[in-house]
């Protein structure tokens, strides 16, 4: 019994790591975005693969990847989905839901459509 309670923790804490990992990439491009007057993120739930994106489409550093074994689902949106932030650090979107699932554990993450994050 004690087993089950331990992988379903283990499950609970990646789904959460994941999306801790989305929300630091956020906050990541904001910041890059009032420095240098725009940014982009772009999230390909498929491959599990966040990349952040300077003005003029130059990769702002390594893609992030998720743990093993997250399953990311985007609410309203097939495959990529990328998030634009001016130089006030404002994204730009259409508020989305990403669920990443682990096992029996999920957990979420809802941007507003002005890029602010919201963890559930």
């Amino acid at each position: 019994m004690a087993g089950v309670s331990l992988v379903h923790t283990l499950d609970r804490v990646a789904a959460r790591m994941g999306r801790d990992g989305l929300a630091a990439q956020l906050a990541r491009a904001r910041t890059l975005a009032v420095a240098r007057g725009s940014a982009r993120v772009v999230i390909d739930a498929a491959a599990g693969r966040i990349a952040i994106e300077a003005p003029a489409g130059t990769p702002a550093g390594m893609p992030a990847l998720l743990p093993d074994g997250i399953e990311l689902r985007v609410d309203g949106a097939a495959g990529t989905v990328s998030l634009d932030f001016d130089r006030r650090g404002l994204g730009l979107l259409a508020n989305r839901t990403f669920r990443f699932r682990r096992g029996g554990a999920e957990a979420r993450l809802t941007l507003s459509t002005y890029g602010r994050p919201r963890r559930w």
